[in-house]
């Protein structure tokens, strides 16, 4: 019995080999991006009542800022009594105006116009100078960290830090800190530039 003409398995080789090399690349590439990553893992958050009210503090360049919304809130207020007087009441000249206008406060850049929102969105002042917590050992009352802890209460209040990538150090200092005083601590991790958003539309805070 005459037997078939062979098969010619050579295309189909020469296809999983080239498959088999993408394969490996993938894998290749995705190795060398990893190992360049710096990932930061959140600690475990327990979900607590809503009748607290957060104290917000950044942490860049390994230095603490804190974020004061009533401070905010004032300047914000200043600056639309500022304009009205300038606009003398012309309402698409004040909007014009606001929409120009950037305030700065306490090592941010703060968006006017979103802040007649209700919404606060703060940018980072990349060469300003925040406090530098050496020691959470001799950090005292009468210090800037310790003054404001301080002054919060903790059966009202807890503390929100917005953690950048280079300031995981400062902030288990200042965290340990707070623990200390029985103070809630929730962390929020930030990328290296990204705004912060405090205002209507957040995301629900948990507190450790």
């Amino acid at each position: 019995m005459a037997s078939g003409p062979a098969m010619d398995l050579s295309s189909f080789t020469d296809l999983m080999t080239c498959i088999l090399g993408v394969l490996v690349l993938i894998i290749l590439l995705t190795g060398i991006d990893a190992s360049q990553i710096t990932v930061l893992v959140a600690t475990p958050k327990e979900m607590q009542g809503d009748d607290k009210s957060p104290v917000f503090f950044e942490c860049r360049h390994n230095q603490l800022f804190h974020i004061s919304i009533d401070e905010l809130k004032k300047v914000c207020d200043a600056k639309t009594e500022e304009l009205k007087d300038k606009v003398n009441g012309d309402e698409s000249e004040f909007l014009k105006q606001a929409s120009q206008t950037m305030l700065e406060l306490n090592g941010q850049k703060l968006d006017y116009t979103y802040a007649l929102m209700g919404k606060y969105v703060l940018l980072p002042i990349p060469d300003a100078e925040g406090y530098t917590l050496e020691s959470q050992l001799k950090e005292t009352a009468d210090m800037w960290f310790g003054s404001r802890l301080a002054n919060i209460d903790p059966d009202t209040q807890f503390i929100c830090f917005l953690v950048r990538p280079d300031s995981y150090r400062v902030f288990q200092r200042a965290r340990n800190m707070a623990w200390i005083r029985n103070i809630n601590v929730a962390c929020e991790l930030q990328d290296e530039r990204n705004p912060i958003m405090i205002g209507p539309g957040g995301e629900r805070m948990y507190m450790q």
